[in-house]
């Protein structure tokens, strides 16, 4: 009897010290637990956005600035253009003429060299008028001393009349100037032209589009980012893009290319729920990203130079 209650004793301390192990264990486990969920959101990890869509930012479409006939559209639908490149302009053989003209008109200065010679002659002739009635007194009337003062001082009023002229006429031939350079359509940038919608001939008003742009030098990749995840970086941080082309898997897609954060929306787009629009202008190597290619984007957060805002918690 008393080796049985021994025993029984003996299985009751066990359970004892078995149930404060557990207890102590579990109250080990739980004091841990905030300190791996800090190490979660460390804000130096980068951030990977899935399905980003690529799209190209130097695109434009040459109009012509005036009415008019086309005189001549030089590049093809693939051809390269360089920056400056007059590519297109309109018929402006009036508006050289005219330039001709006003080129005559602002390089002839006979009106200001004749006013001088005028202002000369009525300036001696006062001053001899002056010399007689200073010798003989009141020989030449007042009257006709005001009369050559009055032209003396009108030859001066002249000199800048011709002179006036002299620089409208300059600034008519720079009107003409500009004139004829609204008739060519000038390339912005370097780039390829993708499509010619009018050729050699062709009557246009003012705004038709005669060309289409493109440059590939650079690119806009573009996502949506969690809310939660744009405390991690701001414009500027830089981003490493690697084509993700669904269906395939291509020698390109392991080609890493770089850029930075250019833009990150004002607000939340409602379509997207608690995420917002941003993008990256990324270095085009090769013009292997083409608009509309699927990418992966990763966000490093960790080589920031600008400062990074805080999260804060909202109670």
């Amino acid at each position: 009897m008393n080796l049985t209650l021994k025993k029984t004793l003996t299985y009751s301390m066990l359970m004892t010290l078995g149930t404060c192990l557990i207890l102590s264990d579990n109250r080990l486990s739980a004091d841990e637990k905030p300190e791996h969920k800090a190490s979660k959101a460390n804000p130096e990890s980068s951030i990977t956005v899935n399905n980003c869509r690529i799209k190209l930012i130097d695109r434009v479409i040459l109009g012509s600035d005036r009415p008019g006939v086309l005189e001549f559209v030089e590049p093809n639908e693939g051809e390269l253009v360089k920056k400056g490149q007059v590519i297109a302009a309109l018929k402006s053989d009036a508006l050289q003429a005219a330039k001709a003209t006003a080129k005559k008109k602002a390089t002839n200065d006979i009106e200001i060299r004749y006013s001088q010679k005028a202002r000369d002659t009525a300036y001696v002739e006062l001053e001899m008028n002056l010399d007689i009635n200073k010798r003989v007194r009141n020989t030449i009337s007042k009257l006709d001393i005001k009369r050559l003062t009055l032209n003396a001082e009108k030859s001066d009023l002249q000199i800048e009349q011709a002179q006036l002229e002299f620089e409208m006429n300059k600034l008519q031939l720079n009107e003409i100037d500009a004139q004829i350079e609204e008739t060519k359509i000038i390339a912005p940038f370097d780039g390829i032209v993708t499509k010619k919608f009018r050729s050699t001939g062709e009557v246009v008003r003012h705004g038709d589009e005669v060309l289409e742009l493109v440059s590939t030098k650079r690119v806009k990749v573009e996502s949506y980012v969690n809310i939660e995840d744009t405390w991690m970086f701001q414009v500027g941080t830089p981003v490493e893009v690697q084509l993700d082309i669904p269906g395939v898997r291509l020698p390109i897609e392991e080609k890493t290319y770089t850029g930075k954060i250019i833009f990150i929306d004002v607000e939340v787009e409602p379509i997207h729920g608690k995420s917002i629009r941003v993008w990256a202008e990324v270095e085009n190597r090769d013009n292997d990203l083409k608009a509309g290619y699927m990418a992966t984007m990763k966000i490093l957060t960790d080589k920031s130079d600008s400062k990074v805002a805080q999260k804060t918690e909202v109670k």
